[in-house]
């Protein structure tokens, strides 16, 4: 009896997933202004990844395809007439170039739009790579300190409870150096958040950029290269305001 109650509903499963998968492309191809999102997510962390393809104003999944190489996305678009079929007015990435090649090639006249998600992590990164070389001179109380409030430096300090703020403040306060680069990334934060259009976000890049290289260190230094290769890609989240945070988050719990 069991066993064939699980042969029913796995039939049934079968059906229903089929279903729901025709919806969602159906109400891709008729969305208005339609975004979608293309992510990779690891199957095996740093040895097999998949790439996901979303529709992120209906807030669907429409497909997830083996692989993330040039080769495996373009063999995908050959096979799958609906997804060349699409007419999407912006593609949300992150800044992998087969990713945009692709997109370049299946779809010439949507906005490329640089994924804030992982934008954003590359600031993360350069902060955290100062704090490790900061890390290093301090004296073995301070450097303990540091290395286990390290965390603190990625949120933006608003969101941090009062207790926390002071413990941020706390571990600032043990170099000048990190103080800058702590203000750089909440500055860039606010990039994000506050520039009301495209005219204002170019301006205000600009004296991020200057802000980054008054600091003078090899990590923010190589940050702000990676930025200004994808400058427009970035600018156009200004354009487009999606992300694939979301999607990433599920795929990665």
């Amino acid at each position: 009896m069991n066993s064939t109650l699980q042969t029913q509903y796995q039939r049934w499963l079968v059906v229903e997933s089929e279903q729901l998968q025709e919806r969602a492309w159906g109400d891709a191809t008729g969305t208005t202004n339609l975004v979608l999102g293309i992510d990779d997510f690891a199957i095996r962390k740093g040895h097999t990844y998949n790439t996901g393809i979303y529709n992120l104003r209906g807030e669907t999944l429409l497909d997830i395809l083996p692989g993330r190489k040039l080769e495996d996305l373009r063999a995908y678009a050959c096979q799958h007439a609906a997804f060349s079929s699409l007419r999407p007015k912006a593609v949300v990435m992150d800044l992998t170039p087969y990713y945009h090649t692709w997109v370049s090639e299946c779809f010439p006249d949507a906005l490329p739009v640089a994924d804030r998600f992982h934008v954003h992590g590359y600031v993360i990164e350069a902060v955290q790579t100062v704090r490790k070389n900061i890390q290093g001179t301090l004296p073995s109380r301070a450097k303990s300190m540091l290395k286990a409030r390290q965390r603190l430096l990625n949120p933006q300090k608003a969101s941090l409870s009062d207790e926390k703020q002071e413990e941020l403040n706390e571990i600032l306060r043990y170099s000048s150096v990190l103080q800058q680069v702590h203000a750089w990334k909440e500055a860039f934060v606010e990039w994000y958040e506050h520039s009301p259009d495209v005219d204002a976000a170019d301006i205000r890049l600009d004296r991020w950029f200057e802000q980054g290289e008054q600091i003078q260190h090899p990590a923010v230094n190589t940050c702000l290269k990676m930025i200004r290769n994808w400058r427009e890609e970035i600018v156009n989240y200004h354009r487009c305001r999606w992300t694939n945070a979301r999607w990433k988050a599920e795929t990665t719990e």
